[in-house]
């Protein structure tokens, strides 16, 4: 006797006809990780957010941020150390480009500005478009 069972000799009863499985996982799979993307965003604060908030000024963090929005909190707190990268974030966060925004309670927006402004004195940008306007060739 095989272990190999042949498929000429298989009731017709154990074959399914319709969609193909894997396909059907595949989309299933597709639509629950979009459920729970909606559902479940990331949205605790994580260690080194409270790290890098409390290297701040005391009167500059970002207490409201921290409590309201803490997944914006963790992206800038990655973002610290990268003056491209947080000033074109920081930008995309204060100016709406897709018209369909709400905005920030005015205390969040508050120290968003403060933020900014501090993290423009720590990390002067040489090319701030008045200096290159301003220039005499």
């Amino acid at each position: 006797m095989s272990i190999y069972r042949r498929t000429d000799r298989a009731p017709p009863t154990e074959f399914e006809f319709g969609p193909d499985p894997q396909s059907q996982r595949e989309s299933e799979s597709d639509s629950d990780w979009a459920n729970r993307r909606m559902s479940e965003p990331a949205s605790g604060l994580l260690k080194p957010t409270f790290a890098w908030a409390s290297t701040l000024p005391v009167e500059i963090q970002p207490r409201a941020l921290l409590y309201k929005f803490p997944r914006i909190a963790n992206l800038i707190a990655v973002m610290w150390r990268d003056p491209n990268s947080l000033r074109r974030y920081m930008d995309d966060l204060l100016v709406d480009k897709r018209g369909d925004r709400h905005g920030f309670p005015i205390e969040v927006l508050r120290e968003l500005f403060q933020l900014r402004a501090h993290y423009d004195q720590l990390h002067p940008d040489g090319n701030l478009p008045w200096e290159a306007v301003n220039k005499k060739a």
